[in-house]
């Protein structure tokens, strides 16, 4: 039976739609769903979906008292209160909305002990321009003991503020006695504030660096604003530059899908390499396709196509599993010959499928955003980066628009050998084609998640009990992983883990279930592994079997490199002969 007060709720939003013009009832339904949040009788199955279409539609005396209720001491649940927050910052992003009314608990969020909440109040507090909020923010900004990632939004959402303190907190960041990555978290910062000063800045920790830390944060920010290369270019113009910076630079231009022409010059004259190769000729052409089939070795080009340098697994997906930014390439070698394998690496503008068009966007503050178009309206535009992050314009911000290129650019051919660019194209013309670089028929798992700290409690020989196993590996959210792929046989080269610095390795896969069912995980070695299908445990010496419901679920892996034989890694899910189960490995990045 369904709850009275949802009812009378159902009820009363029928009587508004009713009574009031398209606009007024939209609005008149928002502000009753308002009040039944308020009096704490919706049910609270049903609590979630109205906080939802709350922060979608309502306008900022809405959205304000959404945030009321969300930071109440003793009002939602942690799972709801973060909910909410999350909905409002998606409206605050998507709708150029900052909730009306007291918003001082964002200091309590800022200063809160709960990773998420933190990391949400921070970005709000940017977002909302909370100035009050402005001590706290330099603080973590300023921290050596926070995580680099939370220290960058902290300086961002002070930035936003407009605080006095900013000035003073971005000077001690760039000071020439921080370590290197602070250096650049701090230049990063200027570029936002004032852009020439921190092209001399960049330019003067750009001639000191090594090659121990990416500047590519920095980088970055350089990108991010329209006069931004040509303002770091000339800065730069008779600086010495590290060879291997340079490239370092180049190579994270080149995969944000960058190509800005005086920065690029610059860089490449730096790494002493050639930034603006002519077109080949039909008999250079012809000569280059001689050789891969001669010369060029599939596996070996592997090997290469998955170098974390070269980006190329962040736009594109094999057996399904990779980037969603550019076309996967599965089968691009059973369709398309080796010459034109070759000039899509070496001229990529030449042939732009219509899906992944570039678009180019400048907002009125002069930053640059480039993706493909993943979601567009007349409220705002979505677009898909070069990390296949989510970038949300509203519609109001844009001031300039451009469509046209690819967002995998012209040079990534310049961190190659002679060899290894033979190689890389006889890999990608195999794929697709029958035998071991084929379309996989088999439910491997592709897409892999590995986790980046193991807690020190359970590096020992003993598998986590039941509640750490809950608390400290289901229950971890998304930042706590790094993305690695397996290769298109669907091995997981251990070698890739290798930044993890723990004997126990956990790696978790996920399969989405249509009709439910038994499912059976094959693995490959077994020694040294223990499985859990979502949150059943497995010693992998067992043949593992379980009944699993639809939606999506999680298989995670726990590999004790003392005791594991092996260098690769590989899982199949399989369905016993008499299961209804009907599911797929899940993909993507």
């Amino acid at each position: 039976m369904l709850n009275r007060s949802f009812v009378l709720c159902c009820l009363l939003l029928t009587s508004v739609l009713l009574a009031a013009p398209q606009t007024a009832r939209a609005q008149g339904a928002t502000d009753a769903m308002v009040r039944l949040l308020q009096s704490g009788k919706l049910p609270e199955s049903r609590v979630g979906t109205v906080i939802g279409m709350i922060a979608e539609r309502g306008n900022a005396e809405n959205l304000g008292i959404l945030f009321q209720e969300a930071t109440k001491p003793d009002g939602f649940s942690p799972a709801l209160k973060l909910e909410s927050l999350q909905a409002l910052k998606k409206a605050s992003e998507s709708r150029n909305l900052i909730p009306a009314g007291d918003l001082s608990a964002i200091g309590d969020l800022v200063a809160s002990d709960d990773p998420g909440l933190k990391t949400l109040g921070i970005q709000l507090a940017g977002l909302w321009k909370v100035e009050a909020t402005a001590a706290t923010l330099a603080k973590i900004a300023l921290d050596n003991d926070a995580p680099l990632k939370l220290r960058r939004l902290a300086i961002d959402a002070l930035i936003a503020t407009g605080s006095d303190q900013t000035a003073d907190t971005v000077a001690k960041l760039t000071s020439d006695d921080q370590p290197l990555s602070i250096r650049y978290l701090g230049v990063s910062a200027l570029a936002n504030i004032d852009l020439p000063k921190a092209a001399a800045a960049a330019a003067e920790v750009l001639t000191g660096a090594d090659t121990s830390t990416d500047p590519a944060d920095m980088i970055d920010a350089f990108l991010a604003d329209t006069k931004g290369p040509d303002a770091l270019a000339a800065a730069l113009q008779g600086k010495e530059l590290d060879g291997d910076v340079a490239k370092m630079c180049l190579r994270q231009m080149y995969s944000v899908g960058r190509s800005d022409a005086s920065l690029v010059s610059v860089l490449s004259a730096a790494a002493g390499i050639d930034n603006n190769p002519d077109p080949l000729t039909e008999q250079q052409l012809q000569t280059l396709v001689a050789q891969v089939l001669k010369e060029g070795d599939p596996a070996r080009g592997e090997e290469i196509f998955r170098r974390k340098e070269l980006s190329c697994l962040k736009c594109h997906a094999i057996s399904g599993a990779g980037g969603q930014i550019g076309p996967d390439l599965s089968p691009v070698g059973a369709t398309s010959p080796v010459d034109y394998v070759i000039n899509s690496i070496l001229f990529p503008e030449m042939a732009v499928k219509e899906a992944y068009i570039m678009k180019s966007i400048v907002d009125f503050d002069g930053k640059m955003h480039q993706g493909i178009v993943a979601d567009e309206n007349e409220d705002r535009t979505i677009l898909k980066d070069a990390n296949g992050n989510e970038i949300i314009i509203p519609a109001d911000d844009i001031d300039l628009e451009k469509e046209g290129g690819s967002l995998m650019p012209k040079g990534l051919a310049n961190f190659l050998t002679e060899d290894e660019f033979l190689d890389l194209v006889a890999y990608i013309a195999e794929l697709g084609k029958p035998g071991p670089y084929g379309i996989r028929s088999e439910p491997t798992v592709q897409r892999w998640r590995v986790l980046k700290e193991v807690p020190e409690a359970l590096q020992g020989e003993a598998n986590p009990s039941t509640g750490e196993f809950e608390s400290q590996i289901l229950g971890l959210d998304a930042d706590a992983w790094l993305p690695v792929y397996g290769k298109v046989n669907g091995d997981l080269p251990l070698a890739d883990l290798s930044e993890i610095e723990s004997p126990v390795l956990f790696l978790q896969a996920e399969i989405e279930v249509v009709d439910g069912g038994d499912i059976g995980v094959e693995m490959n070695p077994k020694q040294g592994v223990t499985a859990w299908i979502i949150d059943d445990e497995f010693p992998g010496s067992q043949p593992i079997e379980a009944s699993v419901l639809p939606g999506r679920h999680k298989l995670t892996f726990r590999l004790d490199r003392r005791t594991f034989e092996g260098e690769t890694f590989r899982v199949v899910v399989t369905k016993p002969s008499d299961s209804t189960a009907q599911y797929t490995v899940v993909g993507g990045s």
